[in-house]
């Protein structure tokens, strides 16, 4: 039980190694990249503490040996693990997982996997921190957590010390000391992003009085990206119209560069800032024209970009003068003949492009209107939409 214990903490934060020689002395580099752990528990099983069939380089350390002779090593362990709820650092263990006798390196070394551990050649004893693994076990156990190994910064220490070179067995006077390794220090930064929602707009057919949109979110992704696409009345659907277009605007907004920036305002030119990418646009937005944004929160793990979290609303600008031409006509044509007109508007939540009012071919102002219909309008023979 101790052995998956220990595998707990190192199968999770599945980080990489790689050889660096030295001149002398034994020593093993690693290095790590930041992840998002989507769901543990395709590594372990949490309720039982049993470990996944899992690849076995999931975690290897190799161990140079530029000696012809084969070295005997000792190696210790140390794990701590900050979650970010509270930024308190703590040891896993009591007392640190170290080999019970010293393993072979032959020479040229050899790569330790962590799937090792439990085989009798190293013999890992240690002693494990119940209450902090109680911590994590329920915390990944959660319903909510969806198996989710909780977000925070994971690090494992390695240390290595030879203790015997053919067949000498070396002291432990300081003059040995250049066959102690330096401390292989890995540390993976976890992430569970779970949300990325549009504040702002609040709900499909808000309305912005400005061509120049304030978009609003909430995140806790590693980024998000930003496209905004013209909604035309023939798309039936908002899918439809991001399929249709470019992006009249795409930008990306990576969260730890900017900030945590979560509010941006529709730019007039192509120009971002700390952690915000312009990739598309910006295209000038029209009053009384319809628009489509999409906000796409941005996961990986371990390096792969999966699906991301989305949101998709729609969203019009308005257009003061063409609402001032509605409330005319319906003010002049509601309950006559034209009814059916007004209700297509109603029902379809139409806006009036101000600027391309005409009648019989001729623009007119919304008071030139207003006075022809006061006049004529029971001479009025058609009423139709144009494009």
């Amino acid at each position: 039980m101790k052995t998956k214990t220990l595998f707990l903490f190192l199968l999770v934060i599945g980080f990489v190694s790689v050889q660096r020689a030295p001149a002398q002395g034994y020593t093993a580099t690693a290095v790590y990249v930041d992840a998002d752990i989507i769901n543990a528990t395709s590594l372990v099983d949490p309720l039982s503490e049993k470990i996944k069939d899992v690849p076995i380089t999931s975690f290897s350390l190799v161990i140079a040996n530029p000696n012809q002779k084969d070295i005997w090593v000792n190696m210790q362990l140390s794990s701590h693990v900050t979650l970010d709820e509270d930024g308190v650092r703590k040891s896993m263990f009591v007392s640190d997982p170290q080999t019970a006798k010293p393993f072979r390196v032959p020479p040229g070394g050899r790569v330790f996997r962590s799937l090792d551990a439990s085989s009798s050649e190293f013999d890992f004893s240690f002693k494990i921190d119940e209450a902090e693994k109680k911590i994590l076990k329920d915390k990944i156990s959660d319903a909510g957590s969806g198996g989710r190994v909780p977000s925070g910064r994971y690090e494992v220490d390695i240390a290595m010390q030879v203790v015997k070179i053919g067949d000498s067995t070396l002291t432990t006077s300081p003059l040995n000391d250049i066959h102690i390794s330096p401390s292989s220090h890995i540390e993976v930064s976890v992430t569970n992003p779970t949300n990325a929602t549009l504040i702002q707009p609040s709900e499909n057919g808000f309305e912005y009085p400005s061509p120049f949109p304030q978009f609003q979110w909430a995140y806790d992704t590693r980024g998000v990206t930003i496209s905004v696409y013209e909604k035309r009345p023939e798309q039936q659907s908002l899918e439809d119209a991001i399929s249709a277009s470019d992006p009249f605007l795409q930008l990306e907004v990576k969260r730890k560069e900017s900030g945590n920036l979560s509010i941006f305002t529709y730019p007039q030119a192509p120009v971002g800032g700390p952690g915000i990418n312009i990739l598309k646009g910006p295209r000038p937005l029209e009053r009384g024209k319809s628009y489509v944004v999409v906000l796409d929160g941005t996961r990986t793990a371990f390096g792969y970009n999966i699906d991301p979290l989305r949101t998709i609303r729609l969203f019009r600008i308005s257009d003061p003068q063409g609402q001032m031409i509605l409330n005319i006509l319906q003010t002049a044509l509601s309950g006559g003949t034209y009814q059916n007109f007004l209700n297509v508007i109603q029902d379809q939540k139409l806006q009036i492009n101000s600027s391309r009012l005409t009648l019989n071919g001729v623009t007119i102002s919304a008071q030139e209107l207003q006075v022809i219909l006061n006049q004529n309008k029971d001479k009025i023979k058609t009423i139709r939409f144009e494009d």
